[in-house]
Order: structure tokens, then sequence, then C-alpha cells
């Protein structure tokens, strides 16, 4: 890179605020992560102007900033100027954030492992409702019933599911979790409070129904950990097998049941009923809000907090006028917005990014492309998102547009989710709503958006010595066993974005990396999470083990190569603790990318879900 380290370190320094206000500092492959002491001090507007920083990135009480492959060369003269000891780290946790972000981000973390078995049956709804509708299906047969109990087969046991998430969340015994989330739905149970007038040891039992419920379990479950640990210290060892989790269970049941449960329904209601009766009042205000500020939500990863309020509306309601419309109306003016820069703008590389990202949007509902790799970058589209989400979510506030169902990202395949209620109005109101967002959006684009009119440099076109190299097609083989992802659909907007490169990500199955060619290792981190490789063909590789897995400090990986060294493909290079990992909190989601692709053509990846260790992964052109 043929920027100055020194002067970028430098740069970098003030703009934090000085060594004083940096409370730790440490690096991993791509990142330089700073603890600072006042995060409202550093602009980032004004730090991503700085020479080599791709982006900055607050996440985690940690203010990161992208540099990109030269980041050890730049951490190391922030270390000299800042007079930094090597490796440091924050004193503390690092700045507090506020109790609401702390919920917001319990929620989310609890509710989103659940995503895969919530959005398959919601679907399942889906084909039900589309069965029914076209009269394909007899609600009278024994078909109906099985699939409608296939579809509602997650919303019913919910309390258990969730029971399960919450205490991996929060390191407790997910099993004793489990028996209580199933104590609340169990037919005697049920059978019981609707009854009425029941009593534990003299202590009345409010009358609730705990199937598909959210909040008891999010409620009782943290408390379980603490009842959790004090029968760990009062029980002997030798009986500790058996009275300990007698005891989280005895003590577990009643407190669910006569305090935590009823509060949970009660909330519940509480919430169900001002979601009614905010949609029917003022539903046009809150839908139009929240449409037009969906992209910065979904930027914070408070979007997933919201799945608790659209799952109680459609289990107590029987839809959702909140997560799926919102989000529905924001994602197709992403897709519009990207669209329109694609078509005003004349550079081949920005139309084909741009249109890529606005269809991706648009039919699947994966907006991080086009958040990332456009409307931001280019600002005023972004605007233009705003206003275009903002009308359509104003129209379908006004209209009353719901989901009765949950299904996949919201996108223009979600319209199928509106089919429900009396006739077609809903869906009908559905599609004016999304031609509003893509029609409103697109014009707005046109108008505020400005392609930049310098040319390419011509020095950037004699590539001719190439050629050789583009000819010939490269095959990358897999440098790990696992399922592949899509890089778009990587937690972690760095990636996701294709800042650092293009490629996919796997989520292992087996601790091990190996080397996907022959080549050289030109990068591995302290921490051993990362490393980087050139191969013959001049490809540049980035394999990053797990996502935020620098704060392990190197714990759980076994590096069997250095800098340097040169590596035949299928060479083992790194071992790492899946186990140990998980434990930390930390994704097992692996990217594997091409960090240099403006030498080449383009990069296909492979059409397998699964992949074994020296299976084809990528082909290069």
């Amino acid at each position: 890179m043929a920027f100055d380290y020194a002067k970028t370190a430098q740069m970098v320094l003030e703009e934090v605020g000085g060594e004083k206000n940096v409370e730790g500092l440490t690096h991993c492959i791509t990142r330089l992560r700073f603890v600072l002491k006042d995060e409202k001090i550093p602009k980032d507007a004004q730090i991503e102007k700085i020479p080599g920083v791709l982006r900055v990135v607050r996440q985690g009480g940690q203010y990161q900033i992208v540099i990109g492959n030269e980041v050890s060369n730049v951490y190391r003269e922030l270390v000299k100027i800042g007079k930094f000891e090597e490796t440091t780290v924050a004193k503390g946790d690092g700045p507090k954030e506020n109790i609401f972000s702390r919920l917001s981000g319990f929620v989310a973390g609890c509710m989103t492992p659940l995503l895969p078995a919530m959005l398959g049956c919601g679907m399942i709804k889906v084909v039900l409702i589309l069965l029914t509708t076209f009269h394909l299906v007899d609600t009278t047969g024994s078909t109906y019933v099985i699939l409608n109990a296939a579809g509602d087969a997650f919303f019913y046991f919910m309390p258990v599911l969730l029971a399960m998430t919450t205490a991996k969340r929060l390191g407790s015994n997910i099993y004793l979790a489990m028996v209580v989330g199933a104590f609340l739905i169990h037919p005697d149970i049920g059978g019981l409070l609707s009854a009425g007038n029941a009593s534990y040891f003299g202590l009345p039992v409010t009358s609730a129904t705990y199937s598909s419920s959210v909040l008891p379990v999010l409620l009782i479950v943290p408390l379980m950990g603490y009842i959790e640990r004090f029968a760990d210290k009062i029980c002997p060892s030798l009986v500790k097998v058996f009275l300990k989790p007698l005891i989280v269970i005895f003590i577990s049941v009643p407190l669910a049941l006569v305090v935590v449960g009823p509060i949970g329904s009660v909330l519940g209601n509480y919430l169900a009923n001002g979601i009614s009766l905010l949609y029917s009042k003022a539903g046009w205000l809150a839908i139009m809000l929240l449409s037009a500020g969906m992209p910065f939500i979904i930027m914070t990863g408070m979007h997933y907090a919201l799945l608790p309020i659209a799952t109680i509306g459609i289990t107590s309601l029987g839809f959702d006028a909140v997560l799926v419309v919102t989000m529905f109306c924001s994602n197709l003016a992403q897709g519009a917005a990207s669209l329109a820069v694609a078509v005003k703008n004349k550079n081949r590389d920005i139309k084909s990014t741009a249109s890529a990202a606005g269809i991706s949007a648009i039919i699947a509902g994966v907006t991080e492309p086009s958040m990332y790799g456009v409307t931001l970058k280019y600002k005023t589209p972004m605007v233009a998102s705003v206003i275009g989400a903002g009308v359509a979510g104003f129209y379908a506030g006004i209209t009353h547009v719901v989901a009765y169902s949950m299904g996949g990202s919201p996108s223009s395949l979600s319209l199928i989710q509106m089919i429900g209620g009396e006739g077609f109005g809903n869906v009908i109101n559905g599609v004016i709503t999304l031609v509003i967002s893509l029609a409103v959006t697109f014009i707005m684009t046109l108008i505020l958006y400005k392609p930049e009119t310098e040319e390419p440099e011509p020095v950037l076109q004699v590539q001719e010595p190439k050629k050789d190299v583009l000819i010939k097609t490269i095959e990358l083989s897999s440098p790990l066993t696992g399922t592949v992802l899509p890089l778009t659909e990587v937690e972690d907007a760095v990636f996701s974005g294709g800042v650092l490169g293009e490629g996919v990500a796997i989520i292992p199955e087996e601790g091990k990396v190996f080397a996907p060619a022959d080549g050289v290792i030109d990068a591995v981190t302290d921490t051993r999470h990362a490393i980087g490789i050139t191969t013959s063909h001049g490809l540049e590789l980035l394999i990053h083990v797990g996502l935020d897995t620098v704060q392990l400090n190197g714990d759980g990986f076994t590096l069997h190569c250095k800098m340097g060294d040169p590596v035949k493909k299928g060479s083992l290079l790194l071992e790492f603790d899946m186990e140990k990992i998980k434990k930390a909190g930390c994704s097992l989601t692996t990217p594997v990318l091409v960090s240099n692709m403006t030498n080449f053509v383009s990069l296909k990846p492979s059409q397998k879900s699964q992949v074994k260790a020296g299976d084809t992964l990528l082909t290069i052109v």
C-alpha cells in the first residue's frame, strides 16, 4: 500500500483524541481496535478520509478502524507515537452501553438463533394460506391439520426453544431452562390455569396462557442463572449431581408461575394491546418513522430486538403490523436507490456493483451490499431511500397493511405473506406500497445523486502483462470443512459489505485450516486467528477464523506456519478449538476472501452448500 504508515498513525491518533483518550489498543488482521474514554471525540467521516483507512465501525464497546492488510504496520507506528505498550488492552470493560442498548442486545442475542425455525414455520403458514386461498386444500381435511401443526409448531413451543437460546447466551444450564419452559406449556398446567382459582402452597396463581409467549421466559431464565449459582455453592459435592437441579427446578417453578410468568404475560398483553391501539389510532406515523429509520436500526443490529413485538403480534392478533411491513418498505427503497445509481452512472464498475446490490435488496431482501456499497457511500441515495421508505410507510400505515406470517428477509416476495384476512385488499395495498417505495426512491435518487465526474487514471488501464493470468482459470480449494455461506449473510458489515475483498464464508465443522493453494504466508496475527496468503497466481487471500475472535488473544488457536513460510495446497496451517470459541460468545463463521480482485476479472463461488477441505471453493478468472 502506498500510504505513509507513520503519517496515517499520527492522523488517526489525533482524530481519536490523542493518547490521553485511549484506554486500550489492540489490532487484528484488518482493524485497529481502540477502547476510548470518550467515544464522542472522534468524527467517523474525518477518520475515513485519512489515507489508508477503509471504514470505521463502532461495535462491542470498541472504536474499530478498518485498515486492511497493512494494519500491523500502522499499529506499530501508533505504539511508537503514543508510547503505548504492545498489545495494550482495556483496563476495564470499556465504555458501558446504556440500559436500552444492553437490553436490545440481550433480546436480539436470544431471538436471532431461532430465526431459521421461525422463518421456516412462517413460510409453511404462507404456503398453507396460498393452498386454502386457491381451494387446493380442504380446511377440514388431514392435510390441512398436518401443515397447520407444522406451521404452528415453532410458535406454540417457543417458550422451550427461547429458554434454550437464553440459557446458552447467559452460560446457564440449557436443559434446566428448557424444563421450566416446557412446564409453562404443559397441558395440565394450561388446563389448571384456564379453570382459574389455582394456588401453589396458598400462593395465588394468575390465570394466563404461556404457549407462544416470549416475555415470561426472557424474565425467568436470567433469574434461574442466579438460582443455579446459589445451588452450586450450597450443595455438597457428594449429592450435587441430583440436589442442584432439584433446587433449581423447585425454586424456579413457583417463581415462574406465581411471580415472573404473570408479569411477563401481563406485559405481553399490554404490548399486544398497545400495538393494536397505536396501529388503529396513529399507525401511519409509527410505520412511516420506522420505515424511514430502518437502515440505521439495521446497522446497529437492533432490528432483531423488534422480533418479540412481531411474534407477539402474530400470536396474539394474528398479524404483524410493524417489523415485516417497515423492513419491506425500507429494503425495497434501498434496492431502488442502488438501481437508480446504476442507471445514472457511466462508470462500468459502479454500474455493475449498484445493479447487483439493487437486485439483491429487491428480490432477496439482502440490503447490506446496497447500504454499505452504494447508498451510504454516495450519501444522497441514502437520503432518497429514507424519503421513499417513509412515503411508502405512510401509505402502508393509513391503509393498515399487515403481514399474516413471518418469512425471510422482507422483499418483493413478501407480498405473499400479506395474503389473508377477508379478500385481497391487504395484498393489493401491499403492491401499491411496493410501487410507491420503488418509484419515489428511484425518482428522488435520480434527482439528488450526482455521479463523480473524475475519470479513472490512465495508468490503471496499462495492465496488459496480466493477460496471461486472466486467460487462465484459477481454482482455490476450501481451507475448511463446513457449510458455505454467502458473504452478504455474514453478521459483520465490514465483511458482508465487501470492504476487505470478495469471497464466501464457511461455518466450520472441524477445527482445522488448510492451505487453499500453493503460496507464501504473508500475514499472521499475534492472536493467531487469521492468516494471509499470497498464492503462486498472485492472489492475496485472507482466512479469518470466526468473528470477533481477536478477543480470545490466541487462546484455543494453534499455528502450524509462520510469516514467510512457503506452503503447499492442503498443508495444515492452523487448528482451533471450536467449543472454546463458542463458549466465548464468538461466531465460528469464517470469511475466506480474495483482497486483490481488481487484478482479475471475476470470482465465482462453488454452488455446493457443504464442502470438505480440499473441494473447489472459488473459481477466479
